[in-house]
């Protein structure tokens, strides 16, 4: 993932000015001069990373959610997800997540791949597992949380991909990556 295409990064010397510090991630400003000498001023958001997880049952179907986001006031299907702790193992987060989102605990978690969410602006890399041998357990939503479980096959969720009403960036890149390979795709 390292993009190398026979460019080399700019040799600059960043500036980087703290702007911003929540409970989910940082801003911070940076700024440097361009190989013409010209200042750029960039705002980053910087992220511990995530995890989405791809719950495979038995019979095939995906296990899913819908979500209420607050960001863009909707409710959207995507598979389940959430920031890593400090130092936290991804695979260990993606069982956390399964477990707290969908009411399912797995016996194999397996890495599908990892990308990034929207290097434009952030450096979150968000990391995909599947998981197999699920098993039901008590759902462990957080505060504010919003969260349904709904069931789907391979061909529903491609469907939704194509027609457009799938809108999850997290979820079409998951999926992606499984269905081609990475992952599996072999329900």
């Amino acid at each position: 993932m390292d993009g190398t295409s026979g460019m080399h990064p700019p040799r600059v010397t960043y500036d980087r000015v703290p702007i911003h510090r929540g409970s989910v991630f940082a801003v911070e400003r940076v700024s440097f001069r361009d190989d013409a000498g010209r200042e750029i001023v960039r705002d980053i958001v910087r992220h511990p990373g995530a995890v989405t997880v791809i719950p495979v049952l038995e019979d095939g179907r995906l296990v899913m959610i819908r979500n209420w986001r607050v960001a863009v006031g909707a409710w959207l299907d995507e598979f389940c997800a959430g920031k890593l702790e400090p130092g936290e193992d991804p695979a260990l987060a993606a069982a956390r997540e399964l477990e707290e989102e969908t009411g399912h605990s797995a016996s194999s978690i397996r890495h599908v791949g990892t990308f990034f969410t929207s290097p434009g602006f952030a450096d979150e890399r968000m990391h995909v597992f599947e998981a197999r041998g699920l098993v039901p357990v008590p759902q462990r939503l957080e505060v504010g949380e919003q969260i349904e479980v709904v069931l789907r096959t391979e061909a529903e969720l491609e469907a939704m991909v194509r027609s457009g009403t799938m809108v999850d960036g997290k979820t079409i890149g998951a999926f992606t990556l499984w269905k081609l390979g990475a992952g599996g795709g072999r329900a």
